[in-house]
């Protein structure tokens, strides 16, 4: 039986590029503090700061790779 929890469509790819960058913002600003930022409100960032931009492609992303597996 085959594990679709992460199923491979072409739009992963653009997910996990977008997952990246977001998290070395995260790493950038936070330090090694970054794995905990990252499920934290304060790991989006701020409102049109650089971090809130690149948040937001990921999760914009994440939708795209979701429903072109449903």
């Amino acid at each position: 039986m085959a594990n679709n929890a992460f199923p491979y469509t072409p739009e992963l790819q653009p997910f996990q590029q977008a997952d990246d960058a977001w998290q070395a913002a995260l790493e950038h600003v936070f330090g090694k503090d970054a794995g905990t930022a990252r499920y934290q409100p304060r790991g989006k960032g701020e409102p049109e700061s650089m971090l809130r931009k690149l948040h937001d492609a990921r999760e914009h992303a994440r939708a795209l790779w979701l429903a072109s597996a449903a």
